[in-house]
């Protein structure tokens, strides 16, 4: 990183764009994001982040955004139409090319293995990879596995039961939003690391069993877990959502439930990256985010 760069973060206002853009300011770095409304526009510009108004759909505003910008951050929405993805994964490229920049790190949300799956948000992320691999830009691919804050998620907790449809007795490296903001950050520094992808598990692969045994100690509460089903997941998010976005979301977990054994661990992260970033134990997480200070 030199002191001239000038990073553009998708999504600054979001909880994923968020996080990443906060860390950069907080490490004296210049911010830009583009967002839809003015009074968002607002809000960032108090937090030392440069707005524009606009969006993935509006390629002049895509181009203004990029004017002067050495690095870029591409936070996609969570989004399962095909067209729009696609254009939106375009029209990005073509501003980060128009704009030369000099590296562009992409958050897929999730882990995409190798094999080809079943799951249309692995495979629609699968594509934005492979887009930006044949653009000639230099960039780095970073997958965090599965949010801690999904639980967080109204209804998720409640009665002393954590329902969520991932199995009961298969780990799973959870991450937080700014656990994974550390990795993105590592990336949008290290340059030299252009080509890559980059796993982002978090520090702990537990169970469903063992998070609401971790749930239980710091809340003080007796909380059991139950996986579940996809189908019940898919009803309770679809009023919130939308049905393509549920119907996508039950895939990407229905993927999981059968392929945790493929999903990456802390323990094999390369040392350099272990070097750089300090994650968060579980609990802590909890303590932090659920506990009234």
């Amino acid at each position: 990183m030199t002191q001239n760069d000038r990073f553009l973060v998708y999504g600054a206002s979001g909880s994923q764009g968020g996080a990443v853009a906060q860390l950069l300011v907080q490490n004296g770095c210049e911010v830009r994001t583009i967002t839809r409304n003015e009074e968002t526009a607002n809000t960032l510009k108090e937090q030392n982040i440069e707005a524009f108004i606009g969006d993935l759909s509006n390629v002049e505003h895509l181009h203004a955004a990029h004017e002067g910008v050495s690095k870029v951050f591409l936070n996609l929405p969570v989004e399962f139409n095909p067209d729009k993805i696609r254009q939106y994964t375009k029209n990005a490229i073509d501003a980060a090319i128009q704009a030369n920049v000099e590296l562009i790190v992409v958050n897929t949300g999730t882990y995409v293995p190798e094999p080809i799956t079943h799951s249309k948000g692995i495979e629609l992320k699968r594509e934005v990879i492979h887009e930006l691999q044949q653009s000639g830009l230099p960039y780095i691919i970073v997958e965090p596995i599965v949010y801690l804050e999904n639980f967080l998620i109204p209804g998720i907790l409640n009665n002393g039961v954590l329902a969520y449809p991932v199995p009961a007795d298969k780990p799973i490296s959870w991450i937080s939003l700014n656990d994974a903001a550390q990795f993105h950050y590592y990336a949008l520094t290290h340059s030299e690391l252009a080509g890559s992808i980059i796993p982002a598990p978090g520090l702990e692969a537990v169970t469903g069993t063992q998070l609401a045994e971790q749930f239980s100690a710091v809340l003080g509460e007796e909380i059991s877990f139950m996986s579940l089903p996809f189908d019940h997941f898919e009803a309770a998010i679809q009023p919130l959502l939308g049905s393509e976005t549920a119907a996508g979301l039950k895939g990407l977990y229905q993927w999981i439930d059968g392929h945790t054994d493929l999903l990456p661990r802390y323990e094999e992260l390369e040392d350099n990256i272990k070097a750089n970033i300090k994650l968060t134990k579980i609990s802590d997480w909890i303590h932090q985010t659920m506990i009234k200070q």
